[in-house]
């Protein structure tokens, strides 16, 4: 009985084998498609997601690129009209120069012609002597005045030699001092004699003269221009300034020495104070 049950259960081992088998494969195969769809789902929810965040960053990029083509057109436009206010400015710029040659070529032109027009003016007064501070009286009779003069600083005054004399208003209505005198003599050389010996004779008082009233200095000088007063009184501030000893004028001609043994300049106008003044300071 034992050995004939025994083939039977070979049989039902081999069958059992291959039902597992089979179940193995079945499982595996199973496992496979399982494995395979997931992984599918997978990439296809990670493409999505992909595929929306550059579908994103796409939009973004074009966005941003339209604002920066927008700024960038603005720039431009900008750009384009900061040149052409440069080149308006350039070009009035250039104009402006022009004008200001034109204006410096003028101003010289009109400096030589008022150069020439004061020499003109002076040179009217060569004959010409200005009394300063000389005390004023009614009905005062000035050649007389000049005659004691003469006798004064010793150098005859005769009344043949003058060919006018007058008082003349200051320039300055709130000058408060004697008019000034001005005496006209028939030559040059007269007038210039007549200047040195006032100017050997210091200490000229209004008392010698025979004018009443209170002592004054009086100052016997050569008939300056207006611009040469004016030019004059700013020689001798700057001179005074830049401790400069002399200051006078001969001939019509404002002169300057710093000291004894310096050398002599002439001063004509504003620019010889600063080159010839401001710049030698002791």
């Amino acid at each position: 009985m034992r050995k004939r049950k025994q083939p039977e259960m070979e049989i039902n081992d081999s069958v059992i084998n291959v039902i597992e088998n089979t179940i193995d494969k079945k499982l595996n195969c199973w496992k496979d498609d399982l494995s395979s769809t997931i992984i599918d789902s997978v990439l296809k929810s990670v493409q999505s997601v992909i595929e929306q965040e550059v579908k994103k960053m796409t939009l973004s990029i074009r966005d941003s690129f339209e604002k920066l083509s927008e700024r960038f057109n603005t720039f431009e436009k900008s750009l384009q009209f900061t040149m052409e206010r440069q080149d308006n400015f350039e070009k009035r710029l250039e104009e402006m120069e022009k004008k200001i040659k034109l204006n410096v070529a003028e101003e010289r032109q009109i400096q030589v012609l008022q150069d020439r027009l004061d020499t003109m003016e002076q040179q009217a007064r060569s004959h010409n002597i200005e009394i300063a501070n000389l005390p004023e009286r009614r009905d005062e009779n000035l050649l007389v005045i000049m005659e004691k003069l003469g006798c004064v600083i010793k150098h005859p005054i005769n009344a043949q030699d003058i060919v006018s004399i007058h008082r003349v208003p200051h320039i300055e209505k709130t000058n408060n001092r004697p008019k000034n005198v001005i005496v006209r003599f028939t030559t040059k050389i007269i007038r210039d004699n007549i200047i040195a010996a006032a100017r050997a004779s210091k200490g000229l008082k209004s008392d010698k003269l025979l004018v009443s009233g209170t002592i004054q200095n009086v100052y016997v000088n050569e008939h300056l221009s207006a611009r040469n007063k004016q030019l004059f009184r700013c020689c001798r501030e700057e001179a005074k300034n830049n401790n400069f000893k002399y200051v006078w004028v001969k001939n019509g001609t404002i002169l300057v020495r710093q000291t004894d043994n310096s050398p002599i300049f002439a001063v004509r106008n504003e620019l010889d104070i600063k080159n010839k003044i401001k710049s030698h300071k002791c």
